[in-house]
């Protein structure tokens, strides 16, 4: 059956969203992962959200990644170590060079290949595969008949994003932030770059300022670059019967939004796996949630740009 996997910001979003009826939860590890390390857990939190999902029968996916520098390898084995020690489920990964660390010393544990490496094709799934990853997070531009092709010619676990955002590159691929603000920090031998989530720091989002465009033929003032979230809603009724999991993006946001979105989805796969949908009905309870969701992440977004402006320019 199709898994529903959630957001764990924080151990009381864990909670949340297990009694929400999440089967399976992604927690960013502390300094590791491509989000502010308020929306990390610690190696004392994972142990905990471990253990919360064990009594549920649930399952928890440790996020690192971020992108390390060489030296920082040692300290990913290091880590690695202990996530496997603390009976996490799976990671999830960018990098293929730590995916073949991960294959190689922890054959058994499930590896996932990230948003950011951007898979568009069966090939490049196929890549992926042979790196060690057993699930690959599909990029959210694919259409049903791609998704269909990489899931038979690859024979590989599909995950789908269905709260997110299409970004105004690819998902995990932008470098726009670091370029607007960039400060490096060094934290217990770890380097921090706030900035980049890429490197483990956080986005300003600055493709949501105002832009000014000019040239030879255009001038135009105060647009935005696409940066559109969505939440899916028509597309589920045919992705239960073939992917493997549905994803909801959101370490970042309140615990009770998130809570109200994963029932929201719980429900209506549940009425999709039993043929029972009435998408009209569904539109509307999703319209009142993405207004609630959009109020959230604009207020988010206004603070991000006020703290990008004390940042370093560059």
């Amino acid at each position: 059956m199709v898994e529903l996997l959630a957001p764990g910001g924080s151990l009381e979003m864990v909670k949340a969203i297990f009694d929400a009826g999440a089967d399976s939860v992604y927690v960013g590890v502390k300094g590791w992962s491509r989000r502010a390390s308020r929306y990390e857990l610690s190696d004392k939190e994972i142990l905990e959200a471990v253990k919360m999902a064990d009594d549920r029968g649930k399952f928890v996916r440790a996020a690192i990644n971020a992108m390390p520098k060489t030296y920082e390898i040692k300290m990913f084995k290091e880590k690695l170590d202990f996530l496997y020690s603390a009976g996490v489920d799976a990671v999830i990964l960018n990098d293929v060079g730590l995916m073949r660390i991960v294959k190689d010393s922890c054959p058994d544990l499930k590896i996932v290949a990230s948003i950011g490496c951007n898979i568009l094709n069966y090939k490049e799934a196929k890549f992926y595969k042979d790196a060690g990853a057993k699930m690959i997070v599909a990029d959210c531009k694919l259409s049903m008949d791609e998704l269909r092709e990489i899931k038979e010619k690859a024979n590989v676990g599909i995950e789908i994003l269905i709260h997110a955002n299409t970004d105004f590159t690819y998902l995990g691929k932008c470098w726009m932030s670091s370029y607007k603000a960039l400060r490096v920090e060094s934290i217990d031998g770890k380097s921090y770059y706030v900035g980049s989530p890429n490197r483990g720091g956080v986005c300003f989002r600055p493709c949501l300022m105002k832009w000014s465009l000019v040239s030879n033929k255009t001038h135009a003032e105060d647009f935005n670059l696409p940066n559109t979230m969505f939440l899916l809603l028509d597309e589920i009724p045919e992705l239960v019967n073939f992917v493997d999991c549905l994803k909801i993006q959101g370490r970042e946001y309140s615990t009770g939004l998130i809570k109200k979105i994963v029932e929201f989805y719980r429900h209506f796969m549940d009425a999709c796996i039993a043929n029972e949908v009435n998408l009209d009905d569904w539109r509307a309870k999703l319209y009142e949630l993405a207004e609630e969701r959009d109020a959230e992440r604009l207020r988010k977004t206004i603070e991000l740009m006020k703290v990008a402006n004390n940042e370093i320019t560059i």
